[in-house]
């Protein structure tokens, strides 16, 4: 069993050389409104190993390859935990299942991070920069790849233990609450702006944060 392991982890080095669009050619998720990803982008090598074992072993599970992934993953980087290490097992799951939509979801976090650093000068915890993240990145998702997945992807995001407190001094389970409801307003005000570009999205998003009766909620200012 240990010989095996040793073999596949060597192939799946050599594929992390390769192109992602060597493997995306021929996924139906892939489509004109796809974003260019970095080749340096960690979350692209995860991807690139993900489809290399599923290509050499159709047979195993889920379970399986995952099970491997966090064998590879498991020696930490100068002390690190890396993305995948970061996820949550449900995230895992999915981004064993949907790869590629897994590549959109990234990217929206990516859109979601930068565009709540151009509006509120910080990534807050708990407050409408909180918020105002958490509903870019689900309106983002749901032009990626629909409201059906995007809940997939926004809720396994937050399977996390609740138990004790965030650094803000506000319950986790207080917090998940708050993610999950901003999540949902998210992905409906995406569905309603689906043409919507990036900028006018976090427009929308931001004028929504800033109404006295926003449909969006935080724990504090």
């Amino acid at each position: 069993m240990k010989k095996k392991e040793i073999v596949i982890g060597v192939s799946v080095l050599i594929s992390a050389s390769l192109p992602i669009s060597v493997y995306a050619a021929s996924n139906e998720s892939m489509s004109s409104r796809d974003f260019i990803i970095d080749e340096t982008n960690e979350f692209e090598d995860i991807v690139k190993q993900i489809l290399d074992v599923k290509s050499k072993h159709p047979e195993w599970s889920e379970q399986q390859i995952s099970d491997f992934m966090d064998q590879i993953h498991a020696i930490k980087k100068d002390g690190v935990i890396d993305i995948w290490n970061a996820l949550t097992s449900s995230e895992k799951k999915l981004v064993i299942r949907y790869p590629f939509d897994a590549l959109k979801v990234n990217k929206a976090k990516e859109i979601a991070t930068k565009q709540t650093e151009r509006k509120f000068g910080k990534n807050g915890l708990g407050d409408r920069s909180d918020a105002f993240r958490h509903g870019i990145w689900n309106a983002e998702m749901t032009v990626l790849i629909g409201s059906e997945k995007a809940e997939l992807f926004a809720t396994a995001h937050e399977d996390k233990d609740t138990t004790g407190n965030e650094s803000d001094g506000y319950t986790k389970d207080e917090h998940k609450k708050m993610d999950l409801h901003n999540n949902e307003i998210g992905r409906k005000l995406g569905a309603d702006n689906l043409s919507a570009p990036e900028e006018k999205m976090a427009e929308i998003i931001y004028d929504e944060i800033m109404r006295e009766d926003s449909l969006f909620v935080w724990l504090h200012e």
